[in-house]
């Protein structure tokens, strides 16, 4: 249910749920307006593997960025990314079945706000840390 409402939220803010997040069949878990959090559920697929088989890092930027973005709208704003850095921690192999990814509003500053996320494996292991800047798009 928490899904379907989170959904229904964005679309009445006019941004539908991006098709890369249909494409890495995202699932939202939880949004907590309070904290500036969003929770999120992706599986880990056989085809984001590199030949190693690991998850290609930009898999693993993707999850945590459609964290991110939605967020932004959640949180009262449309804004786009800046730039965004990661640091993997722990690889994202075949034994792992989904992955969770969380973000959070750190800081705003006008139309620039800091975002952090955190990609965690199934275990609860931590695999990511990730800090993006965004800015709001300006209205027209």
């Amino acid at each position: 249910m928490v899904e379907e409402n989170l959904e229904n939220m964005l679309v009445n803010e006019g941004i539908p749920v991006p098709n890369v997040w249909v494409e890495l069949e995202g699932e939202f878990l939880d949004f907590d307006k309070n904290n500036k959090t969003l929770k999120c559920k992706f599986p880990v697929r056989e085809r984001y593997f590199n030949p190693l088989p690991t998850t290609l890092g930009g898999i693993i930027d993707s999850w945590i960025d459609i964290t991110m973005g939605p967020l932004t709208v959640l949180l009262g704003q449309k804004a786009v990314s800046k730039n965004f850095s990661i640091k993997y921690l722990k690889p994202v192999g075949p034994s792992i079945e989904y992955v969770t990814a969380v973000a959070w509003r750190e800081s705003i500053d006008g139309r620039n706000s800091l975002y952090k996320g955190e990609l965690y494996l199934d275990n609860g292991t931590l695999a990511a840390v990730a800090e993006s800047e965004f800015v709001e798009i300006r209205k027209a």
